[in-house]
């Protein structure tokens, strides 16, 4: 049997592996959340494009139509869990079409790994009245991305360039986050509310980087906007209490500073907190510094995660010490009864000499 030491300095061995074990996890998550954020278009990488065959346009109307003769992936079947899939397309609609019409749908659905380009005046993903709906790392080229009346919808990763943009029209409640545009036109909110413009990389726009018309409740959160042709950010027409928090902001249309910023008067309730100006001119064309607040939530995971697993194991070896303290010895184990005997010893003073005389003494008779 192994002795009490061995066993403790097993516990260590394992409060040391599981510790690790959480830290790297955590780091992990990390790298993998910060490694697209903040990068430029010549080093976006689309390694995970399979773009397999060339495809004539798609339209979708109505839930119904989500089949595999109009391009959708089969295995999916519209719940949040398993999404149906349109993806490794190239659609070349040549000015004639939109590449992608979506109308009428509230399933879930997920437009993915596809170069899309040519549109012209029409639109490369248009949705009308659609929910539930997203646009994840796609090429996109002289088209755009079109959102009308249509609600909870998410457009992420996707690489625009060359004359596109992304525009909304009385759409509410979706989220535009960490997709690149360059040399584009814009990214345009028109009565949309309540919409997340987030983690962005706009450069070269051909007007405002990022515009808000009659729009109210949204947030513009860590973009960054450069060499625009215009404002970064123009908040204008009662566009109500926008945020324009932490974003990185410089030489766009040859203004410095706040300047950048456009605010029209009858705009209220808006904050401005945390944007930085001019951020590569003071560090060397740097780009900025991985997102300060991921950092310190990954930080709090970690820390979390030690103490818990130290907590739980600590209470686990306790137990074990506790139940070794109280455990009753195996027969083998037990030494024979063996009974003391009282032992009583009592200090006596020594008896006083005595003589003859005092051993024959009588008594006197009583008077």
């Amino acid at each position: 049997m192994k002795s009490k030491k061995m066993k403790k300095r097993t516990y260590k061995i394992y409060l040391l592996i599981l510790t690790l074990f959480n830290i790297l996890v955590s780091l992990a998550f990390f790298v993998e959340s910060n490694s697209s954020i903040y990068s430029e278009v010549e080093e976006k990488s689309f390694k995970g494009l399979k773009l397999s065959a060339v495809h004539v346009p798609i339209i979708i109307d109505g839930n119904s139509d989500f089949t595999l003769a109009n391009g959708v992936t089969p295995g999916g079947d519209g719940s949040y869990g398993n999404p149906y899939l349109i993806e490794d397309w190239i659609i070349d609609t040549s000015g004639a079409d939109d590449c992608i019409f979506i109308n009428n749908t509230n399933v879930y659905f997920k437009i993915q790994n596809c170069t899309l380009m040519n549109s012209g005046s029409a639109i490369t993903i248009r949705f009308n009245n659609v929910s539930n709906g997203m646009i994840w790392n796609n090429q996109i080229s002289l088209a755009s991305i079109f959102l009308i009346d249509s609600h909870k919808n998410s457009i992420s990763n996707n690489t625009i360039f060359t004359n596109s943009g992304i525009s909304f029209a009385n759409s509410h409640n979706n989220t535009i986050y960490n997709n690149t545009l360059n040399n584009c036109k814009e990214i345009y909110l028109g009565f949309s509310d309540n919409n997340e413009i987030l983690y962005n990389y706009i450069k070269n726009s051909s007007s405002i980087g990022i515009s808000l018309i009659s729009s109210c409740n949204n947030t513009i959160k860590a973009n960054e906007i450069y060499d625009g042709n215009d404002y970064a950010i123009g908040i204008m027409f009662a566009s109500n209490t926008t945020k324009i928090i932490d974003n990185y902001i410089f030489e766009n249309d040859g203004k410095t500073g706040l300047d950048q910023i456009l605010i029209h008067g009858d705009c209220v309730g808006y904050i401005l907190d945390g944007n930085i100006f001019n951020y590569r001119d003071e560090n060397g064309g740097d780009l900025p510094p991985p997102i300060p607040d991921l950092f310190w939530l990954y930080l709090i995971i970690i820390i979390g995660s030690v103490g818990a697993v130290a907590f739980t194991t600590g209470l686990l070896y306790r137990r074990y010490l506790r139940k070794k303290e109280h455990k009753h010895p195996e027969p083998g184990e037990q030494e024979p009864y063996k009974p003391v005997e009282p032992s009583y010893q009592v200090n006596l003073p020594e008896p006083p000499d005595l003589n003859q005389d005092d051993l024959d003494f009588e008594p006197s008779e009583p008077t």
